[in-house]
């Protein structure tokens, strides 16, 4: 099943509040900064971990390797899917 446009926006939102709350609540002192540093290396890691297979499945799309490679580091597999999928353009 294909979701909507807003509904990928929303989850692409979403990854990108994932990479400011793991900074920020550390900076607000909620945790130790250096949790919060390990949690945003490894939402980086997983995002950098995707690269691959993401080149790999929008060879075809016509898409420059460095902006797969930057979308796919903000957004992943959110970015990803629907651009594969064709409900996203780029």
């Amino acid at each position: 099943m294909t979701k909507s446009r807003g509904f990928w926006y929303f989850l692409e939102a979403g990854a990108i509040f994932l990479f400011v709350a793991a900074v920020g609540i550390g900076c607000a002192g909620m945790v130790s900064p250096p949790v919060s540093w390990i949690v945003f290396a490894g939402l980086l890691a997983l995002h950098l971990g995707e690269i691959p297979t993401a080149r790999r499945r929008l060879a075809g799309k016509n898409l420059s390797a460095a902006r797969i490679i930057v979308k796919t580091t903000l957004f992943g597999f959110t970015w990803r899917l629907p651009v594969e999928r064709g409900v996203l353009d780029r």
